[in-house]
């Protein structure tokens, strides 16, 4: 399975960096970026070029915004390749998407696991500290 970062600017390369440091290199890792010289049908040529280049592997690809450009290219090519398409990519997702592949999971089963961790992979910090501290006064 490959994985495929795609974003604006250079966020998924911070995400691949991101990683490279936590993890460790990833040879299955990938990542693309808009910048505002190019335009949304370069990139989509880009990534079209990374799925010939993938030839019948299994394609995982994380955009960073729902409908945003990168989104929009993805989308465009999904009608002509079967790829797995996850938006609102962040680090720890990323991290237990990497993790859960290096396990053996598979495919499907990583898109399940991201999609229902999501929702805690960011929280409200000052109020999360807010609820601790009320919690220990009242002991």
């Amino acid at each position: 399975m490959k994985i495929l970062l795609v974003s604006h600017g250079s966020f998924s390369k911070g995400l691949s960096e991101t990683m490279t440091m936590v993890l460790g290199p990833q040879e299955d890792l990938d990542y693309l970026g808009l910048y505002p010289e190019k335009s949304v049908d370069d990139l989509k040529t880009c990534v079209e070029e990374k799925l010939k280049e993938y030839g019948d592997e299994e394609v995982l690809v994380f955009t960073d915004l729902y409908f945003g450009s990168p989104f929009n290219a993805v989308v465009q090519l999904m009608e002509r390749y079967d790829v797995y398409h996850i938006t609102g990519i962040n680090v720890p997702l990323l991290m237990e998407t990497i993790v859960m592949k290096n396990n053996g999971k598979s495919i499907e089963e990583i898109c399940d696991e991201v999609i229902r961790l999501a929702s805690g992979s960011v929280c409200d910090v000052r109020k999360q500290f807010k609820e601790l501290l009320e919690g220990e006064d009242s002991k």
